[in-house]
């Protein structure tokens, strides 16, 4: 009613503003029907905390939403104004709308339990509270000016002095010199040549791999469907159900200074990470004694950006955490080479040739440089292909690679096993661990048997569910 009226309006400004409501409204409906949901909390923190190259790369899947949308908001437009004569009178119902606002909101100040969120400035909770009951338009809006008007929770770059409770010290004596662990980006693992796929999108993952100290780990998923939740529960002991694990603990990063390691933060231009706000992981990248960004989108550069790296840099222990830009939305990342070697492929499996090509490049590098080394290569989250990720509860967003490879023969494929679950998969929770150990630090078995035996993952909706429960519903 209150959109009729502004747009039967004589005022321009008022026409403007029920436009935009209208607008607003019609893109939440248009993508219900296009994904079958609500847009989450999950998806406006994902367009707040990122930066300005992923917001580009996903202008496709707006222009989906809102082109439609926009469409319909002019022919509305064009109906109310021509052929429909009609006015309501909005004093009680907007009255009755504005006092049910007015209480939900004194409710949430000052007896609900995040009251004292509020009061230190995390207002996104509460805004999350009202889109519960105000879906939509106020509601998105409300939770998109709460993300800007919060406190930076992020921005914190001191020390995190607590150890995980469930890390036993004091540590070993580190016995890897170099740890290299490679994050990839939206890649499902049912298009990898190397597990079964019947095009030869990774060639050169599959030989490095399966020589000896390398295995290629089947089942494993990752424990979200959007990178800024999924990186902080690899690097950090940050679990579906809570953040405060992040701010208390010490991440992977910090616990590699601590044993006498030099760390090491690479990444493609495309996940730059600009600021303190946009960026979820990158409270934890911050930490990191050197954060480096090639300046090419293609990944096939992180191989020269690594090698001049190692080459300037004699400290004896290094753990590197290199972050690729992969297959993400739009599949551009890949080139001239790809599409020689896959002629008439999807551009997606070429993105996934590509980043074969890139992980070749690293394991080159490393090998060049170093005769005592453990490499992981594995994704944040997976791809519904030719749709994107944080969609629903699409199984493909979960599937993820692992792949392991060590000089040490300490840490071998049986290493990796013991780290997977009785449902038979191995979590991306269980990256810390591996990693722990891997810098020198033993875990308690009773937190480690018990988060085996809890896989879950965190939904794009924010919920949390038994990882079987989101399998077996494919």
């Amino acid at each position: 009613m209150i959109v009729h009226n502004c747009i039967c309006s004589c005022h321009k400004i008022i026409v403007a503003f029920g436009f935009s409501l209208l607008f607003l409204f019609l893109s939440e409906v248009n993508y219900f029907i296009f994904y079958g949901e609500m847009i989450s909390d999950g998806v406006i923190d994902s367009i707040v905390e990122t930066n300005s190259h992923e917001v580009l790369s996903m202008s496709k899947q707006v222009l989906i939403i809102a082109g439609p949308a926009f469409i319909v908001t002019f022919f509305i437009l064009f109906i109310l104004k021509k052929l429909v004569h009609i006015k309501f009178k909005l004093f009680i119902p907007i009255t009755a709308y504005v006092f049910i606002l007015f209480c939900l909101l004194y409710y949430i100040l000052n007896f609900s339990t995040l009251k004292s969120d509020i009061k230190q400035g995390f207002y996104k909770v509460g805004a999350s509270t009202i889109r519960q009951y105000y879906p939509a338009v106020l509601g998105n809006l409300s939770y998109l000016l709460a993300s800007y008007a919060s406190t930076d929770i992020y921005s914190n770059t001191h020390e995190i002095e607590k150890f995980n409770e469930a890390v036993l010290l004091p540590p070993n004596k580190p016995d890897n010199d170099l740890i290299v662990f490679i994050m990839g980006e939206s890649s499902l693992v049912t298009r990898y040549s190397a597990y079964g796929y019947h095009k030869q999108t990774t060639p050169f993952m599959s030989n490095i791999f399966s020589q000896n100290g390398g295995c290629i780990i089947s089942n494993s998923h990752s424990t979200a469907a959007f990178t800024r939740d999924s990186i902080p529960m690899t690097l950090s002991f940050n679990v579906p159900e809570s953040d405060d694990n992040l701010f208390d603990n010490k991440s992977i990063i910090e616990m590699a200074k601590f044993n006498h390691y030099k760390t090491y933060w690479l990444a493609s231009k495309g996940q730059k990470i600009q600021g303190t706000f946009n960026t979820k992981f990158g409270f934890i990248a911050r930490k990191s004694d050197v954060i480096t960004f090639s300046e090419d989108l293609l990944d096939i550069s992180l191989g020269q950006l690594l090698e001049e790296t190692l080459q300037k840099d004699n400290f004896p222990k290094k753990f590197i955490f290199v972050h690729l830009r992969g297959s993400h939305q739009p599949y551009k990342g890949y080139d001239e080479v790809d599409k020689l070697a896959l002629p008439d492929v999807e551009e997606y499996d070429l993105t996934i040739h590509h980043t074969d090509r890139t992980i070749k490049a690293l394991y080159d590098v490393i090998n060049k440089y170093s005769n005592n080394y453990t490499i992981i290569y594995t994704s944040d989250h997976g791809e519904i292909v030719n749709v994107g990720h944080g969609i629903g509860d699409n199984i493909d967003q979960f599937l993820i690679p692992f792949m392991f490879i060590s000089t040490n023969q300490r840490y071998n494929c049986q290493f990796i096993e013991s780290f997977r679950g009785p449902d038979g998969y191995l979590s991306g929770l269980m990256n810390k661990y591996i990693l722990s150990n891997l810098l020198g630090y033993e875990i308690d078995p009773a937190i480690l048997d018990k988060e085996k035996n809890n896989d879950r993952v965190f939904m794009p909706n924010s919920s949390v569910m038994p990882f079987l429960e989101v399998l077996n519903k494919h």
